[in-house]
């Protein structure tokens, strides 16, 4: 039976740098770290790859690691992330790796996403199974 997680994060680190061909558009590579409360607690790690428009705006995707708590169970999982940013708010989907799950979180499956505003802060939410 599906499950709805919500709740905040905060960005504790963010390191951005230049990895595109000279000449070309603006591309990056941004490692990121999370800390998330509510539903789901504990810490995220994502790694980046940006493509920036001359407007100031940006599409992205990456892969996040979050260990530490879905509801009642621990362990760790994967997600994978797409995204745009329009100039002012992110706005990001994300789903569960299937298999990627491990400890009690091994049996994890899910979508949701996450926005934040210009800033650390945002919300998230995640709709997902826990298989036993």
């Amino acid at each position: 039976m599906a499950q709805l997680a919500k709740g905040g994060f905060e960005i504790m680190d963010w390191q951005e740098k230049p990895a595109g061909a000279p000449g070309g558009p603006k591309v990056t590579r941004a490692t990121v770290k999370q800390k998330f409360t509510g539903d789901i607690k504990g810490a995220g790690t994502t790694e980046y790859v940006m493509v920036y428009r001359p407007d100031k705006t940006a599409q992205y995707s990456g892969v996040q690691i979050i260990k530490g708590s879905v509801g009642s169970r621990k362990g760790s999982f994967a997600l994978r992330l797409r995204g745009y940013y329009d100039g002012k708010r992110a706005m990001t989907r994300w789903e569960v790796v299937p298999g990627a799950g491990r400890g009690a979180l091994k049996g994890l499956t899910g979508k949701g996403g996450f926005g934040a505003p210009m800033g650390d802060k945002g919300t998230y939410t995640l709709t997902y199974e826990l298989t036993d």
